[in-house]
Parts: structure tokens; sequence; C-alpha cells
């Protein structure tokens, strides 16, 4: 309600002053881009001894059709009043205070949205009040489609779809390589996102020729722009064989899998059977210590034997042989 007092009171005023002070615009229409940045100006009088502190700036958003306007910003006396600001536009719109005395009040808005659309009010007082509208247009082309293509079960038939998201509302259109119109057998539904875009989504359903392409086309008549996508005949073969494409990329890296773990497994086995044969005759080693001495003791023992005799059978002969 101060608000709108204020307003009315400087409108008042306005023709009082107006030959002494005037405020100009030197653009009326702002076009932009849904997600880019804009800088909308007004321009006053001024002189080098201009002070900052005796100067206000308002800018304020109405949208066509609302009765109430949003406060983007207001730099009074001197301060920027950012409690008053409206929420929509905290942390993306401010003044470019470098400005203020070379006589320019640039508002500066980032990461525009579809609700930033509408009338702006700028009204500046300084020995005098003086105010403009700026229009801000905002549009959002239906730069990038989403597409998917899905055999139905059971059937011979396809099931196409086209979503993407833009502003103003855009029709959709269907059709093969020759232009031939396949729209009559399409379902477009749309909802609202929250800022303000319009989600599209256009889905038909028919039995299509492997040899042919296909395309949805996006046409936005306020805006006088189209943008398509294509679907091609690869990608219908590629849909239909997907799955079983599938499931041959899941069996043979399992397959490779199960045999490189059963021949680590066989090999494992193996070593650990050999490790329990060495550690047995280890055990009857262990058992025996003394059998190979007592074979030595033995051997050793059967020269000395032979030898002996050897002299004995001499002596009873009457001679001595060594």
């Amino acid at each position: 309600m101060f608000q709108i007092l204020t307003t009315l009171l400087l409108e008042v005023q306005l023709y009082a002053v107006s030959a002494f002070f005037t405020v100009d615009v030197p653009q009326q229409l702002y076009v932009v881009e849904y997600g880019s940045n804009v800088t909308m100006e007004c321009r006053f009088p001024w002189n080098s001894s201009l002070d900052l502190g005796l100067l206000s700036v308002v800018w304020e958003q109405k949208k066509q059709g609302q009765l109430t306007s949003k406060e983007v910003y207001t730099f009074r006396n001197g301060k920027a009043f950012p409690s008053s600001q409206h929420q929509d536009y905290i942390g993306r719109a401010a003044l470019l205070h470098s400005e203020l005395k070379l006589g320019r009040a640039i508002l500066q808005i980032i990461s525009v949205k579809i609700t930033d659309a509408g009338s702006y009010f700028c009204l500046i007082g300084y020995q005098g009040v003086d105010y403009k509208y700026i229009t801000l247009e905002v549009k959002a082309p239906y730069k990038k489609i989403n597409t998917q293509v899905m055999r139905k079960p059971g059937e011979d038939k396809f099931v196409f779809t086209c979503q993407s998201e833009g502003f103003p509302l855009a029709e959709v259109f269907w059709q093969n390589e020759k232009n031939l119109s396949l729209s009559g057998f399409a379902n477009t539904t749309y909802m609202l996102t929250a800022d303000g875009l319009y989600n599209v989504t256009s889905v038909v359903t028919f039995k299509p020729n492997m040899s042919e392409n296909y395309s949805c086309v996006f046409w936005n008549k306020e805006l006088n722009r189209e943008t398509s996508a294509h679907i091609s005949a690869s990608a219908l073969m590629s849909t239909q064989f997907s799955g079983q494409k599938s499931l041959i990329l899941f069996i043979v890296p399992t397959c490779v899998v199960v045999a490189v773990l059963s021949s680590a497994l066989i090999i494992f086995k193996k070593r650990k059977s050999n490790k329990n044969g060495q550690s047995k005759k280890g055990r009857k080693r262990n058992m025996n210590p003394n059998l190979k001495e007592e074979n030595r003791d033995d051997f050793n023992s059967q020269p000395g034997a032979l030898y002996l005799s050897t002299i004995r059978a001499s002596r009873d002969s009457g001679s001595v042989s060594l």
C-alpha cells in the first residue's frame, strides 16, 4: 500500500517538475533468451557535482493483468534497500552503482527466467522526478529434443517419443523422409515447469518402414522458429535387437569369468595335493631316521669281512699275500 501511494504521489509531482527533470530510455523493448543476462537502462540529467545522497532510483516489475508489482531494486539517498527486494530477484538483480554518476541507472538481471518477462517501471528522483516503462520479453527456443524408440511387446509396431522444453507453447509435427505427415497418430501433451517453461511430450505409434527415416518438428509460432530431431532406420534396428545384444554382452563376460575361476580352482587343488604328498613322505622319513645309517654300516662292514677271510685262507695255505 505504501508503495502504491508513493508512486501516485510521485506521478502527481511529475507534472510540476517534468520541465526541469526528464528520464529517457535508449531502448524500450528488450528481447532475451531464457538463462541469459540482460541490462536495462534509464538515463537522467546529471553533472559533475551529482550528489548520490540525494538520488533515488526505483525499479519495479509488473506483469500484464496483475494489480500488484514486484520490487526489483531500490536505491534511495545513496544506499540500497535489499530488505524490500522481491524474493524472485534476490541474488539476481542489481543496480550498477558505478554508472550512476554518469547519469545512467542500469539494472542488471542474471539467469533470466520466463517469469521475468513483463513491464519494468524505472523511476528516478533528483531535484525532480520522472519515470519511464521498459518491456522485457523472454524467449526459450526448443533447442534440445530428447528422442526414444521402443518396440511394443509382441507386436511389430514401434513407439516413438520426442520431448523438449521451451516457451511459448510449441506444436509438434511428425513426418517421414518424404515429408508425409504422421501427426494423425500422435498424442501430444504438455505441462508447466516451476521456471515457467512448457515441457512438451509427443508420442506416436505405428509400424515403420525400416528403410525410411522419421523426424519430429517442434514449431514455435510466436518465435517463428522450428527445431527438429531425426530418427534413423539403423536406430530402429538396434532397438529391435537390443535385447539380444544385451543378453550376449552379459553371457560372454560371465562365461569368461567362470572359466578363469574354474581354472584357478583346479590349479589351487593340484598345488595343495602336491604339498600334501610331500609332507607325507617327509613324515615317513622322520619315522625311520636310522634306516639309511644301518644300510651304510652293513655296506661298510662287508669289505672288512672279505679282507679277513682272505688272510685266513692264505695262512692255511702257508703263504700270506697282501
